[in-house]
């Protein structure tokens, strides 16, 4: 079959969760059938290039500074990447999988599949209610980018979205639950068994896109407080993003120089699992949280996740993670910290074969079968 993935960014040119669990699922699919990726172009992407079997498709050369604006997605970006999904029309595909955000392609999608009568599946990391449209870009825009949003996500004919309240929120909508499947292929256990790192004793991580939502100036101020009643806890924030000069210079308010770091992404994996294995544990105070890949890969290593009781994050990750009440993060990173083992910290770990890889073929063949596709 002929699949094509449409989404504005591409891993592992352009680093996140979606993108890495898009780039999973088509190399999967590549093996098997003729699988194109429709896509902004990014640092080390060409116009058209094929990787891992992956026929690439890239228009409009776009860089970090570019895609995020005013500490949010940029509007403008947005209609560019509708424009980029008209080249759609000069291709006939048998599916078409899409990355339901930023909302403002799917309609142009929609008509494609309808005209061409392609199979349509929308892939769904999150769901915005009216009052975060609303906080996100203002009352007036963000009431009319909600009552568009619901439209726009209704229509497809299967959906694969986050377990929890993504489901939830798609049914509330109007989408039938038989079209709803939740899946999301993270992690690769033979690669992941394959990292060996030295424990750093008291090495606290936290990692993603520097954001306000994310809250790493939470991250800053609890390791603070752990380390002033618990000597020789340090920390590592890792990423990049429109935050990064304030997040430095709340570690000189703080007096923190010594033992919080902020660095850049990783450029590999490698790099990056090999730190992750090393912490005593991972600390996400991100206050809007899908799946978070990050949080599973930590479990995956056996590094214990830290959560805030207001965590977002869905119910079968956070049984697996430590959650608990923002006044006391501070005394957890130091029993943790000071354990003898941290793997006593990780609740559930069999709620990690859900999100394998190695389940990718099976699970497309029954929604193959499921759109009757499959012979």
């Amino acid at each position: 079959m002929r699949i094509a993935f449409v989404s504005d960014a591409a891993s592992p040119w352009h680093a996140g969760g979606v993108e890495y669990t898009e780039r999973m699922e088509a190399e999967a699919l590549a093996r098997r059938h003729d699988v194109h990726f429709f896509s902004f172009m990014w640092k080390g992407m060409a116009k058209e290039f094929t990787d891992k079997k992956i026929n690439y498709h890239c228009s409009h050369y776009l860089t970090d500074n570019e895609f995020y604006r005013h500490n949010r997605r940029s509007i403008r970006e947005a209609f560019y990447f509708s424009l980029i999904c008209l080249r759609l029309f000069s291709e006939r595909f048998d599916i078409v999988q899409v990355n339901a955000f930023p909302i403002l392609h799917l309609p142009l999608v929609k008509l494609y599949c309808k005209l061409t009568k392609c199979k349509l599946i929308m892939d769904v990391a999150d769901v915005w209610d009216k009052k975060y449209w609303r906080e996100y870009i203002g009352p007036f825009w963000g009431t009319f980018a909600s009552i568009m949003s619901d439209w726009a996500l209704r229509g497809a004919d299967l959906y694969i979205a986050n377990p929890g309240e993504v489901y939830k929120s798609l049914v509330a909508i109007g989408v039938q639950k038989e079209k709803i499947h939740t899946f999301s292929p993270i992690i690769d256990s033979s690669f992941v068994s394959r990292i060996n790192a030295k424990e750093r004793k008291g090495l606290v991580v936290s990692i993603g896109r520097l954001v306000n939502y994310k809250r790493f100036d939470s991250v800053l101020y609890a390791v603070k407080a752990a380390s002033e009643r618990f000597p020789g806890i340090n920390c590592a924030v890792v990423g990049e993003g429109p935050e990064e000069k304030n997040l430095k210079r709340l570690v000189r308010e703080l007096g923190i120089e010594s033992t919080a770091k902020i660095r850049g992404r990783y450029s590999d994996k490698l790099g990056l699992y090999s730190l992750i294995k090393s912490a005593s544990l991972m600390l996400n105070m991100s206050e809007r949280e899908g799946l978070s890949v990050i949080t599973l890969e930590s479990l995956a290593l056996g590094t214990p996740v830290v959560l805030p009781s207001y965590s977002t994050i869905p119910d079968i990750v956070k049984e697996m993670c430590v959650v608990c009440d923002v006044d006391d993060i501070p005394s957890t990173i130091a029993k943790i910290c000071n354990s003898k083992s941290k793997r006593a910290f990780i609740k559930n770990s069999r709620n990690l074969e859900l999100f394998s890889t190695s389940k990718i073929d099976s699970f497309y063949n029954k929604i193959f079968r499921q759109l009757g596709l499959h012979k």
